[in-house]
C-alpha cells in the first residue's frame, strides 16, 4: 500500500532522496520518539503474529478493536495518533484516510468522561503556608511563596 513507486525514485537525484530521507527521519517528536517507536513496534509484532502483510483499514481497525478491550478511549486515540505519524514516516501510508477507524474511535469515545485532576485553591495553599509545620515543610513553603506569589 506504499504510494511511491520505483519509477518515481528514478527521476529524483540521489542527493535529493537523501535529504528527503533525513528530513523524514525527523518528523516524529524528539522528546517522545521512543514512545512512538514502542507503540509502532507493538503494532508490527501484532501484525506479524496475525500474519498481516500490509497495513489496511481493516488491519488498523482490528488492532484498535482488540486494544479497546484493555485500554480507555483516550488511550486508543493516543495510540492511533502515534501510529498515524509513525506509519506515515516508516511506511508512507496515511491511516488518517481510513473513515471506519475514525468512526470506531468516535464510537468508543461516546459516554467517556475524562478524570479531572484536583487543584488546590489559593485559600488552601495560603492555609498550608500559614499552618504547616516549618520543621517538615519549610522548603515547600518557601517554594510556594516564591513561585506562586502566595501571601501569608
Amino acid at each position: 500500500m506504499e504510494s511511491n513507486s520505483d519509477s518515481e525514485f528514478e527521476n529524483v537525484p540521489y542527493e535529493i532522496s537523501n535529504a528527503a530521507a533525513a528530513a523524514t527521519a525527523q518528523l516524529l517528536p524528539e522528546k517522545s520518539k521512543s514512545r512512538y517507536e514502542n507503540v509502532y513496534d507493538l503494532f508490527t509484532r501484532w501484525m506479524d503474529m496475525k500474519k498481516c502483510k500490509t497495513i489496511t483499514e481493516d488491519v488498523i481497525l482490528a488492532y484498535l478493536a482488540q486494544k479497546s478491550e484493555t485500554v480507555k478511549s483516550s488511550t486508543l486515540w493516543s495510540m492511533y495518533s502515534m501510529l498515524k505519524s509513525t506509519i506515515l514516516v516508516k511506511k508512507n501510508v496515511n491511516i488518517a484516510t481510513f473513515p471506519k477507524v475514525i468512526a470506531f474511535l468516535k464510537r468508543k469515545n461516546v459516554g467517556y468522561k475524562a478524570k479531572k485532576s484536583e487543584v488546590f485553591s489559593s485559600e488552601q495553599i495560603n492555609k498550608f503556608i500559614r499552618e504547616a509545620d516549618n520543621e517538615t515543610y519549610l522548603m515547600l513553603k518557601v517554594i510556594l511563596t516564591k513561585y506562586y506569589d502566595c501571601r501569608i
